[in-house]
């Protein structure tokens, strides 16, 4: 520019200048075609739905607002008088956006599924200027704002891109407010009909409709309070077993596809009567797509003591050859009615139903008739009965009378009726039960003999119907008593009273006609008492939360894609047990005009439920990361961490490395074991695990103040301070000591090899300032949301340790939801917030 002054021709180049400026700087827009119409949940990153259409599909698909005939009007700013201009009279008609046609952005947004109450739309141009809408505008105007309609068509332009404002939003307000009759949406229109965040000012001052009238618009974006869904899919070997997702029964059994489930990671179980219920697993669910969890059932088990008179024959069971002889034990047999058969040459074969118990071992004692022995023939009006008693050999006596037979055997020709049966053993007591005989059908009896000094096993003894009860321990004075009690007995019978010994027997059970096992065995096991009132059911939590730091502080935190209004370091508590993403960023990023010095990844955290785990973020350090797999032999199925740090993999799994010092931590049957990743070893390459020779420590864990929860490398222990975990293998290994209110402890140590303890670990907690929430809401189970994430919890509920400032609670049900903002929490004190759902208005 100087040298052109100095050449004296400064006009002619100055304005070519100034018309070359005016051009760079003025905005460059032109007319759009077709709209991106998008729908994001709650994390602001997921889409829910989307589609593209262009003018010519909105005309043909959807309802046409506008005649091309009408003309429709905003306000711009006035300068004179009373900005708001009730009257409407001024800079009305010099907006006039045209005699225009176009489509309801209700019904463009309802093409990727709609707005709801508490959301809101953005309606953005190809430049980025955009303004946002609240659901009333959008879908319930009131006749003086007029449906906002999104233009495509100016009848002295034609259709877009020849008219070159379009696509273009237009309020199509009625005549109502205006005193010339005309479709005016006017400024004191948008006050009237909008909340004061959505109103536009001209320069800061003056109130105008028209900054709201965006051009040249490219892109309809919702964003909607919907949680991101996805499916998982849920198997098992067998089937039928019932599905549990974060600990709720579904009330679906496998196998089967659960839908609508929120992003994010959820613990999934299963359980099936017969069966060992398997660990728990969690399952990342990842928007619009199917996860499967899959779970091999292992049968509980019990087992069957089999013997015959003569032995050696052979055990079928529900009709397959075990391959065992009597007598003989079935082991690991699944719980449940099974069909017991014996076979032996030269004898007929026998059948016996029996059920099976977890843990518990069924007896079966049978007598085998010779295939020469006639049987007997049915007598009409007889039938059968057999007896079996434990132990076996006793004599049998029928109605008093002696039968010449001894158990375990089978009484022919029974007359039909009533009976009484007595079995006699010497050195136990008399056995007698009553038993009723059909004419033509067999009969049994099993019944268990009592010594006579009262023990038939540990603390066990049989009452006077051979029932066994369980006895509690005996102090020595009731030992002595029994003793002088049981002697008395033996000699004059009217002391076997036993419900008069301290050793009281269980409920008998009275059987009825057709009833001929009568043998109710109590389990010894008591009946847990009924809550008191006043008592308060322990009930498992689904929340934590996290410390999070960064280097350097001050950084705004990020939860789930959520920006939060909290800043580094800082504790924030309500999250849901399960992994999150956590990120930080500058709080004021670009004031500089330059780019940031600072690079924080976003890293993934395990939140344990009523704990507290650290999360550094280094916005200098530069991290280098390898993928390794994992393998063995030995612990194929176990579970392992990373550098101590939740979730677990299974091996065989992958690793994700990062530093020279990486380790993984195997726990394997309560023990922790660790092992060093080698740093010569590539992305891609496989690690071995072998099996564990050596020996594991103890390590003795205390903190101020005491009762807060330990984890080892990153696995729960299930202890609190103070105590002392076994099972720790030489080598690093990464403790955590976590209690809501305080700032949690974590440091690796290492145990050198050899090493008969792995010493002591103390620690000071460090109180933050807290208070409590309490959420409750008119209907019961509501969902509990905080910073705009569910928390896992329903109400009522109180979240403890809970940093005090102000929080935005949200509760949904099936049928309703509200948020409540603003709710303080102050130090030391319980905020109690009250949500009153409506039911019916979603």
């Amino acid at each position: 520019m100087v040298i052109t002054h100095r050449r004296g021709t400064a006009p002619h180049t100055i304005l070519f200048a100034l018309c070359i400026l005016l051009a760079l700087v003025a905005p460059v827009t032109a007319a759009t075609t077709e709209l991106h119409v998008v729908r994001y949940a709650a994390d602001g990153v997921t889409v829910l739905g989307e589609k593209t259409v262009d003018y010519r599909w909105l005309e043909a698909n959807l309802p046409v607002q506008g005649d091309g005939e009408t003309h429709y009007y905003h306000q711009g700013p006035v300068f004179v008088g009373d900005p708001w201009n009730p009257e409407e009279d001024t800079n009305v008609e010099e907006k006039d956006m045209g005699a225009v046609k176009g489509t309801n952005l209700a019904d463009i947004c309802d093409l990727v599924g709609g707005m709801k109450e508490g959301e809101i739309v953005r309606v953005k141009a190809i430049d980025g200027m955009s303004r946002e809408f609240p659901y009333r505008n959008v879908y319930e105007p009131e006749s003086r704002q007029g449906p906002m309609v999104i233009t495509w068509y100016k009848a002295d332009e034609g259709y877009v891109p020849d008219y070159y404002t379009g696509m273009r939003l237009v309020f199509f307000a009625d005549t109502s407010t205006n005193p010339y009759g005309i479709h005016a949406f006017g400024v004191t229109d948008m006050r009237e009909c909008f909340d004061p965040e959505y109103w536009y000012f001209y320069n800061g001052k003056y109130p105008t409709t028209t900054g709201l009238s965006v051009q040249s618009v490219s892109e309809v974006i919702i964003y909607s309070e919907e949680e991101a869904t996805g499916s998982i899919r849920v198997n098992s070997t067998p089937t039928g077993a019932v599905v549990y997702i974060d600990d709720e029964e579904t009330g679906y059994t496998t196998p089967c596809t659960l839908s609508g489930i929120e992003v994010g990671t959820h613990s999934v179980r299963v359980e099936k009567e017969g069966y060992i219920q398997p660990d728990e697993v969690w399952i990342n669910v990842v928007a619009n797509t199917v996860v499967e969890a899959a779970f091999n059932l292992t049968p509980e088990t019990g087992s069957i003591a089999v013997s015959t008179i003569p032995t050696n024959a052979s055990i079928l069971l529900d009709g397959n050859v075990t391959g065992l002889f009597t007598d003989a034990v079935l082991e690991e047999v699944p719980v449940g009615e099974h069909m017991v058969e014996l076979v032996l040459p030269g004898y007929r074969n026998a059948t016996q139903k029996v059920v099976v118990e977890k843990d518990e071992c069924t007896t079966i004692d049978l007598v085998l008739f010779s295939e020469n022995t006639t049987p007997t023939e049915v007598t009409p009006g007889t039938g059968s009965i057999f007896i079996s008693s434990v132990p076996t050999n006793a004599s049998i006596l029928i109605d008093g009378k002696e039968t010449g037979t001894r158990t375990n055997a089978t009484l022919d020709a029974v007359p039909a009726g009533e009976h009484t049966i007595e079995l006699v053993m010497p050195g136990y007591r008399n056995v007698t039960r009553t038993v009723i005989v059909k004419s033509g059908e067999s009969s049994t009896l099993e019944m268990i003999l009592s010594p006579v000094d009262g023990k038939t096993g540990a603390n066990a003894s049989a009452g006077r119907d051979g029932t066994s009860t369980t006895h509690p321990t005996q102090n020595p004075l009731e030992a002595f008593i029994a003793a002088v009690l049981n002697l008395l007995a033996t000699v004059f019978p009217f002391f076997e009273a036993e419900e008069d010994l301290p050793t009281t027997q269980g409920p008998e059970s009275t059987p009825t006609p057709d009833e001929y096992i009568a043998t109710s065995s109590p389990t010894g096991t008591p009946a847990p008492p009924k809550p008191t009132p006043g008592d308060v059911l322990n009930t498992k939590n689904h929340s934590g939360g996290l410390y999070i730091e960064s280097y350097p502080p001050g950084m705004t935190i990020v939860i789930d894609n959520k920006r939060q209004v909290w800043q580094t370091p800082h504790v924030v508590y309500g999250l849901r047990e399960g992994l999150h993403s956590i990120g930080v960023e500058e709080t004021e990023p670009g004031r500089s005009g330059k780019d940031s010095d600072f690079h924080f990844e976003t890293v993934q955290a395990w939140v344990y439920p009523d704990a507290i785990t650290p999360v550094r973020l280094d916005g200098v350090a530069i991290i280098t990361k390898k993928t390794v797999k994992i393998d063995s032999e030995d612990y194929r199925g176990a579970k392992f961490t990373v550098n101590g740090r939740y979730p677990p993999g299974t091996i065989p799994g992958e690793a994700v490395v990062d530093g020279p010092k990486s380790w993984i931590t195997v726990s394997q049957n309560g023990t922790y074991l660790s092992y060093r990743i080698p740093n010569s070893l590539e992305s891609g390459q496989t690690f071995i695990v072998k099996p564990w020779s050596g020996s594991t420590v103890p390590l003795r864990i205390d903190s101020s103040p005491r009762g807060a929860a330990v984890f080892i490398d990153g696995f729960p222990t299930g202890e609190v301070t103070p105590c002392r975990v076994e099972g720790l293998s030489p080598g690093q290994h990464r403790i955590l000591v976590s209690k809501p209110g305080y700032i949690p402890a974590e440091d690796t140590i290492t145990i050198p090899e050899g090493a008969e303890t792995g010493g002591a670990v103390t620690c000071t907690l460090r109180e933050y300032t807290n208070g409590n929430l309490h959420v409750e809401s008119t209907v019961r189970d509501g969902r509990i949301y905080l910073y705009g994430r569910y928390t896992g919890e329903k109400t009522p509920h109180t979240f403890t340790g809970m940093s005090i400032g102000t929080y935005e609670v949200r509760v949904v049900t099936e049928n309703a939801s509200k948020t409540v903002m603003d709710v303080l929490v102050t130090p030391g004190e319980t905020a109690r917030c009250m949500v009153v759902l409506k039911e019916g208005n979603p």
